[in-house]
């Protein structure tokens, strides 16, 4: 109730602060068990996720946001899986998110396991792979990107969601190697993203500059 709730109004809300433009929604999936990966920039990046999704997405969290009562109470409300990051005792958030996708629920998963800015590198941890192997669960890689524009006061939000990545087929059992592999189709769709609003502006500034060029023209004719 709590997580309709919030979706409700974050739709009502989030427009004024961003246009959110979706590429890729042919692969997008509602059915089955899904393991949703993506690069990570903002707190606003989760939200945005659930928003162009119809089923709920039970996203790993760090456990620090689940310190205090309310908000312990808030995020378990959204069916958050909060993950020790410190201690090493990941079995109670493995065994429920295994769980999760034997029901046929979809997973949300940051593999860099914290906010990173665009172009930095850092090592993904290995949950998001070792969950897709042993699942036997799908893996849908989402880039998220943000550009700023000097005549709106709202943000571009690009979502690129990329095709579904299939490991059960795959021959190494190497987690750190998959999870970097995955977070790589993350970050190829990001650049895309970058190139396609590179080209986009480029395009406008080319029209711009047809409009002053026509001006001068007409108004020799009148």
């Amino acid at each position: 109730m709590v997580y309709k709730v919030l979706k409700i109004t974050a739709k009502f809300i989030l427009p004024l602060f961003f246009t959110v433009k979706i590429v890729g929604r042919e692969n997008m999936v509602e059915d089955g068990p899904y393991i949703i990966s993506s690069n990570h920039l903002t707190n606003y990046d989760p939200i945005l996720i659930s928003l162009i999704f119809q089923n709920h997405i039970h996203f790993l969290a760090k456990a620090e946001l689940c310190n205090h009562r309310l908000t312990s109470w808030f995020f378990n409300k959204l069916r958050v899986i909060p993950v020790n990051r410190h201690s090493g005792i990941v079995i109670r958030p493995v065994r429920k998110t295994l769980k999760l996708l034997q029901e046929g629920k979809m997973i949300g998963i940051f593999p860099e396991g914290t906010r990173v800015a665009n172009g930095k590198e850092i090592e993904p941890k290995k949950g998001v792979a070792f969950f897709a192997v042993k699942s036997n669960v799908p893996v849908l890689p989402v880039a998220i990107t943000f550009h700023k524009s000097k005549f709106r006061l709202r943000q571009k939000a690009l979502i690129n969601i990329g095709s579904p990545i299939d490991l059960s087929s795959c021959e190494t059992v190497d987690y750190k190697e998959l999870a970097f592999d995955i977070l790589q189709q993350s970050k190829k769709l990001a650049l895309k993203n970058t190139e396609n609003e590179v080209i986009l502006k480029k395009e406008q500034r080319s029209k711009l500059n047809n409009i002053f060029e026509i001006i001068p023209s007409l108004l020799k004719k009148s």
